[in-house]
This record gives C-alpha cells, structure tokens and sequence, in this order.
C-alpha cells in the first residue's frame, strides 16, 4: 500500500514539474467602452492597446476619447456601434501626434474622427505599415509651423514602409485664402517622404495650409518612392509656400545629386480652387518621378494672380524643376481635363529635354491647345531650353471621365 501511495505522489510530482500550466487567456478582441470597465472591457482606447494581443482587434464605442494615442503592436482599431454616432480621438493640449504608430507590424484604423490640435493627426515614422479607411481627420487651431492631417516619414534607410488613406475626410479647417501672405499654418492633408510604399484613393480633402497631397523622396535626395494618387477629390488646397494641390518633390532643396528613384500614379483625381485664391501655383507638379498623369479633372486652379516660387512657375500641371541637380523626368500626361487655368495648363521645366507625351488632353476647346513660351494664352508654355511635348492628337470634347485609351479627335 505505502508502494502505491509513493507512486501515485511521484507520478504527481513529475506531472507538475513536466506538465505544462494553462496558458492565460488569450485576448483576441478587446471592447473599449467609456462608462465601463473590467471582464475584458477597456475604458480607454490606450488601456484597449495595452491589453489586446499583436494582431488583434481594439473595438471601440461611441464617444470621445481625451487621450493622445500610442500603437505599439500590430493591430486592427476601429470604430463599432453603428452610424448613429462616433467615436472621436480629441487629445487635448498639442500632442506631436494624436495617433502615433511606432510599429512595423500592420496597423489598420477604420471608422474613427480624429480631432487634433497639435502639429499631426496620424503619423508614422520609419518602417510602419498603416491603413486608414472612413476615417474623418480635422485640424483644430493647429500651431503656426508644418503639419500633417495623416504622414508617413521614413528615412531610416533600413526598410520600407506603407501607408494606405481611403475613402476618408481630411479637413484642415483653415479659413479662406484670398490674399498672398495668409496668417495660417502649413497643415499637409496627406504626406508622405522617403522610403515607402503609398495608396490614396477616393478621399476629400480640404482648406490645407499645404499641398493636399505631398509626396516627397528621402531627406538625403536618394531612395525609391512610390505612389498611387487615385480618384480624390481636392479643393481649398491654399499652399503657405505655394506648393500646389498634389506635388512630387525634393524635401527641400537638394544640396546633393538626386539619385531618388520610384513611380507615382496621379490618375482620376479632381482638383479646384473655389475660392480663386492666388496661392497655388500649380495643380500637380511631378519633379521626381515618373509615371502616369492621367483622367484627372483640373479646373480653374491656377488664378491670374500666382506667381513663381523657386521651384516652379505657375501652370495647371508642372513637370521638372528649376533646381540643380534634380534629373528629368518623362511621366504620361493624357486624357486629362485641363480648363479654366491661367498662366498655362501644362508647363515644361528647362530640365525636361526630351518631348513629354501629352496626347488627348482637353483643353478646354475643341481647338486644341495652343503652345509658347510666356502666359497668358497658351495652354502648353514651354521654358528655354524645354522640349516641346507632343500634344497631337487632342480631345475635342472632355475625356477625364471616360473610360478612353486614346483619342481620335483634333490634329493640327
């Protein structure tokens, strides 16, 4: 008998010693409710983070969230509880960031309004992977100085990273621009530098102090950026520096040779200027890299009273650059509707010296467009030293909207 209660307490023993313990339970999906907490259930979005596992969703109620957020782990965070009301990120004092991600692992954020008063709403810096969709993000009396309503900066030059913005609203709530030194930040809607890898399609975006959609190469002038500009809707993109709506650029002016690499999509876009403010300069500039132009709809963005800043001169769409040192570029620039703009609707930097595609664009008149070298009147302005683009065939009535491939319209 005592042999058999001896090895019933050894066999024990050894399967306390070898067995495994439970593993604690595994937090898949956490519910972030305001008025309550415990049994799983987070009272703030920051406390939902910390206890939902990497790759797992953060669900969150109704309401509005006085915290600056930190994601620090691969996640999903969305907004639940139907459409009768939201759930609103509004840090109060200036936050760098309202959301910030410091991860490399995926990270959507979907469904959430994002008020902030600091100089960013999302940001990501180095290699992140984020995407944002249905999101609402307004800039509230954000600080004099650069900022951005959603970025992405990576310049680590050890990876790349990835930003996706769909079908969203970004406002940066600044009021009409109308006289050329306006007293109101440089808020960007979406911008993105360096190393990475972008989607933005089918968002509004309003009254920024900066481009609505900047897409800039790495700080030291190298580096592969690349981007999908796709069927955005643009307007009151009031430019402090004058940068335009959509630009592809140095982030700065380039103190080495541009080595930068990457291909950049502008296609299916509608960009204004309602109020007829004279601060941008142009519509789209693509400086850096080359790619597709096309199926946009630019109207009457560029006023009579623009004037040339240091990297461009005035024109709906300006390809190349006045710096040294930035090599040319070659992008498509077709079926495009191209009206209203003063100055030019397509202006060709002295870099560009082999002839640009720019076939069966609207311009405006079944006439098809006229071509010089100093505005007003032209609709193609050519700088000295610029190749002349081949403009032939043209639409003779406009072609943005349309499913076309190619044009048999106007000749010469």
């Amino acid at each position: 008998m005592a042999t058999h209660l001896l090895r019933i307490l050894l066999f024990t023993l050894t399967a306390i010693l070898i067995w495994p313990s439970p593993a604690p339970a595994q937090r898949a999906a956490v519910l972030v409710n305001p008025h309550v907490q415990g049994n799983g259930t987070a009272k703030t979005i920051q406390e939902g983070i910390g206890m939902v596992d990497p790759g797992g969703k953060v669900m969150v109620l109704p309401g509005t969230y006085n915290e600056a957020i930190v994601i620090d782990k691969g996640l999903t965070l969305e907004a639940v509880g139907g459409e009768s009301d939201s759930v609103i990120v509004a840090p109060s004092g200036a936050p760098v960031a309202a959301v910030l991600v410091v991860t490399s692992d995926p990270v959507t954020i979907r469904d959430l309004t994002i008020h902030f008063s600091g100089a960013n709403g999302i940001r990501g810096d180095g290699v992140v992977d984020v995407i944002a969709e249905r999101i609402r993000v307004r800039a509230v009396n954000p600080p004099l100085g650069a900022g951005s309503l959603v970025t992405v900066i990576n310049n680590a030059m050890t990876g790349r990273a990835r930003l996706a913005v769909r079908e969203s609203f970004l406002d940066g709530a600044l009021p009409p621009a109308n006289s050329p030194t306006p007293p109101f930040p440089q808020v960007f809607g979406i911008r993105v530098q360096g190393d990475v890898d972008a989607l933005f399609e089918g968002n509004v975006i309003r009254r920024t102090g900066g481009a609505c959609i900047s897409v800039a190469m790495r700080s030291d002038f190298g580096g592969e950026t690349n981007a999908d500009i796709l069927g955005n809707d643009l307007d009151e993109c009031y430019p402090l520096l004058r940068a335009g709506s959509v630009i592809v650029q140095a982030a700065g002016v380039p103190t080495a040779p541009v080595t930068a690499t990457g291909v950049v999509n502008i296609v299916g876009n509608t960009i204004r200027n309602t109020s007829a403010s004279c601060l941008p300069t142009t519509a789209i500039t693509q400086s850096f890299a080359p790619g597709r132009i096309e199926h946009n709809r630019i109207l009457g963005v560029v006023q009579p009273c623009a004037i040339p800043i240091s990297t461009r001169n005035p024109g709906a769409i300006w390809i190349g650059s006045l710096l040294a040192d930035v090599p040319p570029v070659s992008p498509l620039v077709r079926f495009n509707d191209i009206e209203g703009n003063a100055h030019a609707g397509l202006r060709v930097a002295p870099n560009i010296t082999t002839p640009l595609d720019a076939r069966c664009n609207w311009w405006g008149s079944a006439g098809g467009p006229s071509v010089g070298t100093d505005p007003p009147g032209s609709d193609i302005v050519v700088e000295p030293g610029a190749a002349t683009p081949e403009s032939t065939p043209w639409a003779p009535a406009p072609i943005a909207e349309t499913d076309e491939i190619t044009c048999t319209g106007g000749t010469e």
